[in-house]
């Protein structure tokens, strides 16, 4: 009687082993040997921090009569020099979640499964990092939003500068012939075409700009006597005031501002706290962290210490095949960014790859993962 007692222990040992080895979880690496069995891959995410600086370009565009500004214009101060300057504006940071290719897995699971064996589900995201077990997430995943940018171009400047260079000239020659005692004059016409001197050029802007100014004034004090309608009044008057600017830029010059932003990708390093994401100066504005040029840009990173009271088997490693999931307990660090001892952005958020990676029975339950983290977010046993 004890030996069939003894039998039968031993038959349901081998069976609840059996049972729980048809589903395994391996770690696998470039030089991992293929399983015998069919399943699906998976990985636990990581952070990475995109950095976006935004940057004002300042430049200064000499006028192409700058040098008759104050002759023709009464202008003292016109821009007589073309420069450029640069000035760092502001730096946001932006934390996105990408697969650890050092934390890739594979699940095996068995053809041979009987039915409520098979009665199980693995749900990723789109990039493959693990979502739930045997349950559907409700995380929804990030939207990519579109950054757009206008660009002002130059080819729209001193667009009043753009006449005619050459302009008719007609001379009168007058040749005396004498005949005998006849004197008879004679008048040739030489037409031709001269170019047109920087001073000629000035003095038409400048006389435009008289034009306009009091075509403006007749149409103020209602010099036409026309009923415009204020639309149309306003119109006219917009239009006009802008020739007269842009006639005047041609004397003064132009002063251009425009916002550019630069954006870096950095993953964090525990080992690195302190990581230079660019160059900057006035004179060059943004280079590479590598550039001899410019101040850095420094990404700051300041561990909390949280997980310091974890015991060392918590993060164990397990190279063979498993029925343990893997899943991630994410610290809290303190990320800031700074120029010059500036801060100009600062962020306490949990990062994966900072923390230790464990693992949790699957067989027979439920379990839900935050995909920004890889950190177990609900778990039911049956």
């Amino acid at each position: 009687m004890k030996h069939y007692f003894l039998m039968f222990i031993i038959c349901s040992l081998l069976i609840a082993y059996q049972t729980e080895a048809q589903i395994n979880v391996t770690s696998v690496s470039s030089r991992s040997v293929k399983p015998e069995k069919n399943g699906v891959f998976f990985s636990l995410p990581r952070k990475m921090i995109k950095v976006s600086v935004t940057v004002k370009e300042i430049e200064n565009m000499k006028g192409p009569y700058a040098e008759y500004a104050e002759q023709l214009m009464g202008i003292s101060n016109p821009i007589m020099q073309n420069t450029k300057e640069y000035e760092l504006v502001d730096i946001k940071m932006e934390t996105l979640v990408e697969p650890d290719p050092e934390q890739i897995f594979f699940i095996e699971i068995d053809d041979k499964s009987s039915k409520e064996e098979k009665n199980f589900s693995v749900n990723l995201t789109s990039n493959g990092i693990i979502r739930s077990i045997n349950g559907i997430s409700s995380a929804k995943e990030a939207q990519l939003i579109k950054e757009e940018y206008k660009v002002i171009t130059q080819e729209d400047l001193f667009s009043m500068s753009v006449n005619p260079s050459l302009y008719h000239k007609v001379d009168t020659i007058i040749r005396i012939v004498t005949v005998d005692t006849n004197t008879v004059k004679k008048r040739f016409f030489n037409t031709y075409f001269e170019e047109k001197s920087t001073e000629i050029k000035a003095r038409e802007a400048a006389d435009m700009v008289s034009r306009i100014r009091e075509g403006r004034f007749n149409l103020l004090t209602g010099y036409q006597e026309t009923n415009y309608s204020p639309e149309t009044m306003k119109y006219m008057d917009e239009k006009l005031q802008l020739m007269v600017q842009e006639y005047i830029s041609l004397f003064k010059g132009l002063k251009t501002e425009m916002l550019n932003t630069y954006t870096f990708y950095l993953i964090p390093d525990p080992n690195k706290l302190n990581q230079v994401v660019c160059k900057f100066s006035k004179e060059s504005g943004i280079s590479d962290a590598t550039d001899n040029k410019g101040r850095e840009v420094i990404l700051n990173i300041r561990r909390s210490g949280t997980l310091t009271q974890m015991p060392n088997w918590a993060s164990s490693v397990v190279d063979a095949r498993s029925t343990l999931i893997p899943y991630r307990i994410p610290e809290m660090v303190r990320l800031s960014v700074n120029y010059l001892g500036k801060i100009y952005d600062e962020q306490l958020i949990a990062l994966p790859q900072f923390g230790i990676v464990s693992r949790v029975p699957f067989v027979k339950s439920k379990i839900e993962f935050d995909p920004q983290t890889g950190c177990v977010v609900k778990i039911y046993y049956e």
